[in-house]
């Protein structure tokens, strides 16, 4: 349970996080840890709850591509036909929305049941996942971009790294933009992508955690998400051109070996 101090801090800090490739799950979930005194087990569940703030501000900003992916949606039911370039986007979605569950599922299970795992020790692991991101940017950085629209490989790549996000320290923008740029896209379709492929897969994180009792929705949560949701439209479009214009892989690896620097202080 949080605090009314506790629900507007994270929520400023998720709003801001979630548009950057800095893992805004690890940087709320450091927050927890390191200024609120929780576990990483208490953390986590709250950390993806958040996400549901910044979920509706990218609803709300590329509102122009969901209604069209909406329109696209009976042809396809319709259709059933894989190879139509009309659904591309569809298709890229489902797929890469069910590789997450099954990949993010298991992992949230996994994180949530480490009730002694807190502190130092959370605080480490954080930080090795948030270098790992960072190398991976710098390796995609290096990539030549051709591409444009998504295939079957794309959706199956982007869709199983995506599942890894649900570590806390694993940014979810960093790591599915990261692969789109190995995958040979160019940035402004590889942040489009990332950012749009977000919105099932949150929504479908948040069922999954409901279904299994792992969010506690309170007036100070939703506080928190009403934060995380103002905070997140004030900022996407800075810093979706900056994420554009800037290299943050420096900015993963620094604090990630702070983190891991303050586990022997």
């Amino acid at each position: 349970m949080l605090t009314v101090f506790e629900a507007v801090v994270l929520g400023i800090v998720q709003g801001i996080a979630e548009w950057l490739p800095i893992s805004s799950e690890g940087m709320t979930s450091l927050v927890m840890i390191n200024v609120f005194g929780k576990s990483l087990a208490e953390s986590l569940p709250i950390a993806i709850w958040l996400h549901t703030g910044t979920l509706l501000s990218a609803m709300v900003y590329f509102r122009a591509e969901l209604k069209k992916v909406i329109k696209e949606v009976p042809g396809f039911v319709k259709e059933r036909d894989l190879q139509n370039k009309d659904h591309t986007l569809i298709i890229f979605l489902i797929i890469s929305t069910m590789l997450t569950g099954f990949v993010g599922l298991p992992l949230i299970l996994f994180a949530t049941g480490w009730e002694d795992f807190s502190g130092k020790m959370a605080t480490a692991f954080i930080g090795f996942l948030l270098i790992f991101t960072g190398i991976l940017q710098i390796t995609a950085s290096k990539n030549i971009k051709m591409k444009t629209d998504p295939v079957l490989k794309d959706s199956i790549i982007v869709g199983i790294t995506q599942g890894f996000a649900a570590l806390p320290g694993v940014s979810r923008s960093g790591i599915t933009v990261s692969t789109l740029l190995l995958g040979k896209f160019q940035a402004s379709d590889a942040l489009r992508l990332s950012f749009l492929m977000s919105i099932p897969a949150v929504l479908v994180a948040e069922l999954g955690m409901g279904a299994m009792g792992l969010l506690i929705i309170d007036a100070t949560s939703i506080l928190a998400l009403f934060f995380a949701f103002i905070v997140g439209i004030l900022t996407i479009d800075i810093f979706i051109k900056m994420a554009e214009k800037y290299d943050f892989s420096k900015f993963c690896i620094g604090l990630g070996l702070l983190s891991i620097v303050s586990y022997f202080i």
